[in-house]
This record gives C-alpha cells, sequence and structure tokens, in this order.
C-alpha cells in the first residue's frame, strides 16, 4: 500500500476511535492528502494536519459549510417528514442524520439529499400527490427504485433533493437477492423503530434490518460506481452504537441467502484493520488480510461517490474471462429481468434478446451518455471488483 494510503487510515483511524494521537506527516504529502481528504469527503478529520498547504483557509471554509449545510439538512428533514406525518403517511429515514448522530461530531458527515423510504406501495401515490403540492418539483431521473424530488426554499432560494424510495436498493440480476430484500423490507416483515435527533422522533429500520440495508447500500456503490471510505465509517460507527442490538447470525443468513457473505465479511474486516471497529463486534468473522489490503486501495482510488448507478452496467456474476459468451450471458440475464413473463417461454428468446440488445444500445448512447466501447471496457473493470469480492458467485445463469 502507497505511504500515502497508510498516512491517511491511521488519521481517519484515530478520529474514528476517538483517539488523541497525533500522526507523523512527510511535509510533501500534505497536498496529496489534502487531495484525498476532500476525494472522500473526510476534510475535518484532516484539516489540523493541513495548516501549511496553500489551500488551507479554503479547506477550513469547506469544513464551516459542511456544518452549516448539516443544519439545512436537519431542517429539510423535519419539514419533509412533518408534511408527510400531516397527511398520514409514515416514511423511514435512511441514512443522512440517522447515521450521523452516530458520530462523535454528527456535523463532520457529510450529508447530501433526504432519503426517506416507504414501506407500504400504497402511500407511493398520496405521497407524491402531497409533496408535489407543498411545491417539491419531480426531478427526470431513470431509476427503479426511488424518486427524486427538489424543494427550493423561497426565502433563501436554496434547494434540496429528496429521494423518495419505494425500494431500499435498485434491482439486481440475481434474483434471489431482489426476492430477499422486497420480503425484508415489506410493511408485512418490517417492525419500526424510533430514532430521536435534535428532539423530533424519525421513523428507522431495527438495527438487524438497518445493518442490512447499509450493505446492500454499499453493494450498490461498490458495484456501479464510488465506494468511500465514508460508508465504512458509517458502518462502524453504527456498529458501535448498536453492537447489542443487532441479530449478526441472522445478517450471517441473510447475506449466504443473497449471496453476498464475502462483501460483509472484508467490509468488516477492513472496518477491524483500518478504522478501529473492536474485535468483539461479531468476532467470528474474519476475511483475508491481502484481500482486504487491495479492497481498501481500490475504495480510496475510487473516491467517494463516482457515477451515477444509472450510466454503468454491472454483471449478475463475476467471470475468469470477458468474451463474446459472456456478453451473450449476461444480455439474456438482462433479458429475463426486462421480461419477466415472457421469459418463461424460451420460443419468445429470440426476439426478447434482439429487442434486449436494441434497448442497451439506446440507453447506451442517451442514458449513460457513452460509447458501447467504453460501456464495454466499464464492464470488464467492474467485474475485477466482483472477483476480488466474490460477488453473485453462484447467481443464476
Amino acid at each position: 500500500m502507497e505511504r500515502i494510503y497508510e498516512t491517511y487510515l491511521k488519521i481517519v483511524k484515530n478520529a474514528c476511535t476517538d483517539s488523541h494521537r497525533t500522526e507523523s506527516v512527510n511535509p510533501a504529502d500534505l497536498p496529496t492528502l489534502a487531495e484525498l481528504a476532500q476525494n472522500h469527503c473526510t476534510v475535518p478529520y484532516i484539516l489540523p494536519y493541513l495548516k501549511s498547504v496553500s489551500n488551507y483557509p479554503f479547506l477550513k471554509s469547506q469544513v464551516k459549510n459542511m456544518m452549516l449545510n448539516y443544519y439545512q439538512i436537519e431542517h429539510f428533514t423535519r419539514l419533509t417528514v412533518s408534511l408527510l406525518r400531516d397527511h398520514n403517511i409514515d416514511c423511514y429515514l435512511l441514512k443522512g442524520l440517522s447515521l450521523a448522530a452516530c458520530y462523535p461530531v454528527p456535523e463532520y458527515r457529510k450529508l447530501g439529499d433526504l432519503d426517506l423510504y416507504l414501506a407500504d406501495p400504497a402511500d407511493l401515490s398520496n405521497a407524491q400527490a402531497v409533496l408535489e403540492s407543498s411545491g417539491y418539483v419531480p426531478e427526470e431521473e431513470l431509476n427503479d427504485h426511488h424518486l427524486v424530488y427538489r424543494y427550493t426554499f423561497p426565502k433563501t432560494g436554496r434547494h434540496f433533493l429528496l429521494e423518495l424510495h419505494y425500494r431500499v436498493v435498485g434491482q439486481y440480476q440475481y434474483n434471489r437477492a431482489n426476492q430477499l430484500v422486497d420480503s425484508i423490507y415489506s410493511p408485512t416483515n418490517l417492525k419500526k423503530s424510533t430514532q430521536t435527533i435534535h428532539g423530533y422522533a424519525y421513523t428507522v429500520f431495527p438495527p438487524t434490518e438497518y445493518v442490512f440495508y447499509m450493505i446492500h447500500h454499499m453493494l450498490k456503490h461498490y458495484l456501479y460506481s464510488g465506494f468511500g471510505i465514508r460508508l465504512l465509517c458509517d458502518f462502524t460507527f453504527y456498529l458501535k452504537c448498536h453492537e447489542n442490538e443487532i441479530d449478526f447470525h441472522r445478517i450471517h443468513e441473510w447475506c449466504r441467502e443473497s449471496r453476498i457473505s464475502h462483501l460483509y465479511e472484508i467490509i468488516l474486516e477492513c472496518c477491524r484493520k483500518y478504522l478501529g471497529l473492536p474485535d468483539s463486534i461479531d468476532a467470528n468473522t474474519h476475511y483475508s488480510p491481502d484481500d482486504c489490503q487491495d479492497f481498501i486501495t481500490q475504495i480510496l482510488k475510487d473516491g467517494d461517490m463516482g457515477t451515477d448507478i444509472s450510466q454503468s452496467l454491472i454483471g449478475s456474476s463475476s467471470y475468469q474471462k470477458i468474451n463474446f459468451f459472456t456478453y451473450f450471458k449476461e444480455g439474456h440475464v438482462q433479458m429475463k429481468v426486462r421480461f419477466p413473463r415472457a421469459r418463461r417461454f424460451p420460443l419468445l428468446w429470440p426476439a426478447l434478446w434482439i429487442i434486449t440488445f436494441l434497448c442497451f444500445i439506446r440507453n447506451t448512447y442517451t442514458v449513460r451518455n457513452t460509447t458501447l466501447r467504453q460501456t464495454l471496457h466499464d464492464f470488464k473493470k467492474s467485474n475485477q471488483k466482483t472477483k476480488l469480492v466474490k460477488i453473485f458467485e453462484n447467481s443464476d445463469s
């Protein structure tokens, strides 16, 4: 691992363990250290080391803006949740303020969009009507699990985005994972938990379901966009806060059934090794130290959050080699996803393959705004990630 990565991780680990230890930093590494902190939205933790860099005033201002943004998002969150509750629509608060509350300094966690989840599909149309009649403007976005709204405060002109989820995460090409997620977070099975933040009680997932959601959220970011160190910090702080409330045996069962056990194991081990998660948390779960180093290095190279998931293509499995048969197999899987009913009739497959391919070509140039060559190149890169962590390794063909 590069020296700058080792130094950066030591500083972030000190922040995660509330340690007052000071690390020795080579002055020549400071500009790169500052860039790394910006890429991963962790400037508050690195700022004390950056007083001699030329853009220190800008970085200090950035931290102040992060803290101000925290309270603005808090106001927007309370406003939106209260609006829905006034119309008898209860929603689950995802990430954001909920995870920031687990941090020693909540304001140091960068907040972006507001994410709310409606467990009951019957609430979606009502929520849309309420939001749109209250100044929330729909945003065009091709997505399979949430709607996006933009709200602008009249007095300040400042705007915020709301992601209104009707599924907790987007669809996978491995169908059993979709079925399990839908079942766990259905209104029938999901039990409500309450978290009070700044005197206001929000509905959130119970700790075991919250952890499983976080794993899937990290999976989506790892496969499709950028998986920043911030997600590992979230996981570390949340597990430390709720260790005694989490049913780790159930987490193991769910991960095995959705074939993401390797991901959970490597995340947990990385949080121990690099962020100071206590060894007592799920003590019997471990992963290869060498693979953990490769994983954390990949994370640091990727940055916080990369391209939007709609611009990426990901496979349903991992492959030793990428060839024409690989692309055909993935096209067949995507055909099954696109035509869940018609796929039951093999005689229709040739026509469905052609339609799927034409849709893929259209989306490549009009939705992903890229080329076929680049999309296939990105597919090869993403396959290396699934090989490292063995995600969906035995998925249905």
